[in-house]
This record gives structure tokens, sequence and C-alpha cells, in this order.
């Protein structure tokens, strides 16, 4: 029987994509437990300072709760404030540091 590895690129796509889901997921748990409002109301879209009323403290707690349910670390050095602008920006932060890391891991 013959074995075959999957494309990798192609599982590649499907993790990134499968974590940028996760990490909207996340994201909105968290923003509604920090700002006390239904998840469900919070979309990709919704803007994390203007429509949710986002803080410096609260941020901190959002990163370290994306950090502990999704298992990375963001370097705070490349953290900016257009990360900050809508649930969206910060998945897409996620998944880059997500490949980031996976890149440092396989010495790519």
């Amino acid at each position: 029987m013959e074995h075959t590895t999957p494309d990798v690129d192609t599982a590649d796509a499907a993790d990134t994509t499968d974590l940028y889901g996760r990490a909207v997921a996340t994201i909105a748990d968290s923003l509604a437990k920090a700002m006390q409002v239904d998840a469900a109301t919070i979309t990709e879209n919704s803007r994390l300072f203007d429509e949710l009323g986002l803080d410096s403290t609260t941020v901190l707690g959002l990163l370290m709760t994306i950090e502990e349910e999704l298992g990375l670390e963001f370097d705070t050095d490349d953290l900016e404030q257009h990360h900050f602008e809508t649930v969206g920006t910060l998945a897409a932060l996620v998944r880059e540091q997500a490949d980031e890391q996976a890149a440092e891991q396989t010495g790519a």
C-alpha cells in the first residue's frame, strides 16, 4: 500500500483559515465577557475601540486570552494600532503570528 502525504500548501491554507476562524471566535468570546455584551453581536467587522469601547487594559487581557487559548505568543514590538481596528484585523494578526512562529519552528 502506497502512503501519500497531503499537499503541504493545501494543508497550511486549511490550518490558517481554521486558525482565523478560531481567532475570531476567541476574540468575540473574550470581548463579550470583558465588555459584558452578547458574543453573537460581535462580528469580524466589529470595531474594537469605536464600537466595543476597548481600552489599553482590555487589550492586554484580550491578548493574554488569545495567547492562552490559541497557544501562541505576540511579539509586542510588532503590535501596531491598525491591528486593533476590528476583530478581523486582530484575527489576521493572530494568523500572521502563528505563521511566523511555525516558520521559526521548522527553520524556514
